[in-house]
């Protein structure tokens, strides 16, 4: 590729994010969200297409076909703002001494970046960039998982680190996913939902931090229906009815829902 996606530009980004959200974006309509000229937004679609970040369609683009995740580090280019405002709610629900699990995802990177906040906790998790990330915080401690590492990801994953998981029980499991819908949670790699199922068993409450991007994207390794999830933070609703009804139907089975502040 002759440009990374750490080289996009601001408007680059915002596109990207919008994509991640609705699936498939026109022309006509960004040039006009973006002040600019439909020849200046076909060529930040061709950038993105060409880094394999987007798929080419009539008068647009649509996201890539398949279940294909991005990278640790493109992933935590996208939302940054909004993952950030999760990170602080979910902290929030977090008290002094509490035990967490934490999984993989950037936006449980953000929450653990957030935990300064907090004192005495003991952390387990499977997620190299939060073990990181508290490392230099003087009142945490912290125990990674064994298994297999990936380092595109910066995780490790597999048999052993479900068997690290399920020798423990912890008060907060926070966790994210690889999308959302009408059926629950999903991942994109059958090992990536065993670590998450794992986590959900686990915990004596269970939290879900993503953005609404997630709902209706195709992963294909189903997790766990919502219900197995306490309380989901998110930046905002679902679009399409289903998702909704889902959602309401969920929190008539005691499911908690807090939106970005």
């Amino acid at each position: 590729m002759s440009q990374s996606l750490e080289t996009l530009s601001p408007r680059q980004l915002r596109i990207l994010e919008r994509l991640a959200r609705d699936g498939q974006l026109s022309v006509e309509p960004l040039a006009v969200d973006f002040e600019v000229t439909p020849q200046t937004i076909r060529r930040d679609l061709g950038v993105l297409c060409d880094l394999g970040l987007a798929r080419r369609r009539h008068g647009g683009i649509e996201r890539p076909l398949g279940g294909h995740n991005l990278g640790h580090t493109q992933r935590s280019m996208l939302a940054r703002p909004a993952k950030q405002a999760m990170a602080a709610q979910v902290v929030a629900e977090i008290p002094d001494g509490a035990s967490l699990a934490l999984g993989i995802g950037t936006s449980v990177v953000a929450v653990a970046e957030a935990l300064i906040a907090r004192r005495g906790l003991r952390v387990i998790t499977n997620n190299l960039q939060v073990a990181q990330a508290l490392s230099s915080h003087p009142d945490v401690s912290v125990q990674l998982a064994e298994g297999q590492l990936r380092p595109r990801d910066l995780d490790v994953v597999g048999s052993a680190t479900v068997a690290f998981f399920t020798r423990h029980q912890v008060d907060i499991a926070v966790l994210g996913c690889g999308g959302l819908d009408a059926e629950g949670l999903l991942d994109f790699d059958p090992e990536e939902a065993a670590v998450s199922r794992a986590l959900l068993r686990h915990a004596r409450r269970r939290i879900l931090v993503t953005d609404a991007s997630k709902w209706g994207r195709a992963a294909m390794c189903r997790i766990g229906p919502l219900t197995d999830i306490d309380l989901l933070i998110t930046d905002s609703p679902p679009h399409a009815s289903e998702h909704q009804m889902a959602l309401t139907e969920a929190e008539a089975h005691s499911l908690q829902v807090m939106y970005r502040q």
